[in-house]
């Protein structure tokens, strides 16, 4: 799992947590080992000889665990008073780096005033973009603009062979979109399997 700093942020706001590490940093991987502490350690190690990561915590015990946890399930409830407009994007795992990268890129050119929370199930390669709604904009008007932008982060999810809906559905939000990331072939192949289950 993975969460970046503003999602770390919003969570500890609410105040029952606190912050793992005393200085913050970008992101945050959250990884579970099960009866293989050694073998954590040494991954451990080798992520930071290769400057892949900054600085790491231990969970020390069976109530330590819950609550480092608690940091990543906490996020979309925490981030729900924000109305966020959700992106559930996926690539492939070797692409995760450049692909969040790349998205980060166009996220911040067209949303330098708004608040963007990642997070997600990197071993998978599914990430989960939050835009936060702030408060002194109607929900009509927030969507609209979000949307807009929607077309260019998904023209770079397709360049990259990913998915603009990775786990949650397209829904109606992203029906129209549906093109960025399935043929003409599967889109009419959904579509018929619709018609025999649910015609209405």
């Amino acid at each position: 799992e993975f969460f970046s700093d503003l999602a770390l942020e919003k969570v500890v706001a609410r105040g029952d947590l606190s912050r793992p590490f005393a200085e913050a940093a970008p992101f945050y991987a959250l990884i579970e080992f099960e009866g293989a502490e050694d073998a954590a350690l040494d991954a451990f190690e080798h992520c930071l000889e290769a400057g892949w990561a900054q600085d790491g915590v231990l969970s020390q015990s069976c109530d330590q665990a819950p609550r480092l946890w608690r940091l990543r399930e906490d996020i979309s409830e925490t981030i729900s008073a924000w109305t966020p407009y959700k992106n559930d994007i996926a690539t492939t795992v070797a692409q995760v780096p450049g692909f969040l990268s790349r998205i980060d890129d166009i996220v911040a050119a067209h949303y330098p005033d708004l608040e963007v929370v990642w997070f997600g199930h990197i071993g998978d390669g599914n990430l989960h973009l939050n835009i936060l709604k702030p408060d002194d904009v109607s929900v009509a008007d927030f969507q609209v603009r979000c949307k807009t932008v929607s077309s260019e982060i998904f023209t770079a999810i397709e360049s990259m062979g990913g998915s603009i809906s990775a786990e949650h559905g397209v829904g109606l939000l992203k029906k129209d979109f549906l093109s960025f990331s399935r043929s003409a072939e599967e889109i009419a192949l959904i579509k018929s399997i619709k018609r025999v289950f649910d015609p209405d």
